[in-house]
């Protein structure tokens, strides 16, 4: 039975040896394919209207799908952020609107509205008392001034 089962596992580990053979042998075919064909282009691109050729040397092979792994996490929070600006920022303004309509009002102290009521009650008397006064002023220049008011010389038309 041990016999049966070593022989089990050695053909498996001969049948995955000949899959990763064949499977490395088709991607160095992929790969010379992808080659060829890259300098067909170049070569079919690269002929100017004048009758020049201009060969552009194609790249070594395997470095044109060789991208860091961080690439795909950029590209995805790229588009992760672009779809929060877009649903986003339309909330954001829509709240902004709304606080900016609702009136703040702040609930004053009790104490504070008598207080305030007894200043407007003073200044109201202050303004009538400094009326009154500034009344008085002007009765009192204007008798001063008639009083004062100096006799009238004669002219002196004859010259």
């Amino acid at each position: 039975m041990q016999n049966a089962t070593a022989a089990r596992q050695q053909g498996q580990s001969d049948l995955a040896t000949q899959i990763r053979d064949q499977v490395h042998q088709q991607v160095q075919e992929a790969q010379r394919a992808a080659l060829e064909a890259q300098r067909a282009v170049g070569e079919a691109t690269a002929q100017q209207p004048g009758g020049q050729t201009i060969l552009i040397p194609p790249a070594p092979p395997g470095q044109m799908d060789m991208l860091p792994p961080q690439v795909f996490d950029i590209v995805l929070f790229f588009f992760i952020t672009v779809a929060v600006i877009i649903i986003g920022l339309p909330i954001a303004r829509a709240l902004g609107r709304r606080l900016d309509r609702k009136p703040y009002k702040q609930a004053l102290d009790p104490g504070i509205t008598s207080q305030l009521q007894r200043i407007e009650n003073t200044v109201e008397s202050m303004s009538i008392e400094i009326e009154r006064i500034s009344e008085a002023q002007r009765y009192m220049a204007r008798l001063q001034a008639e009083h004062s008011e100096p006799a009238s010389l004669p002219r002196n038309d004859a010259r």
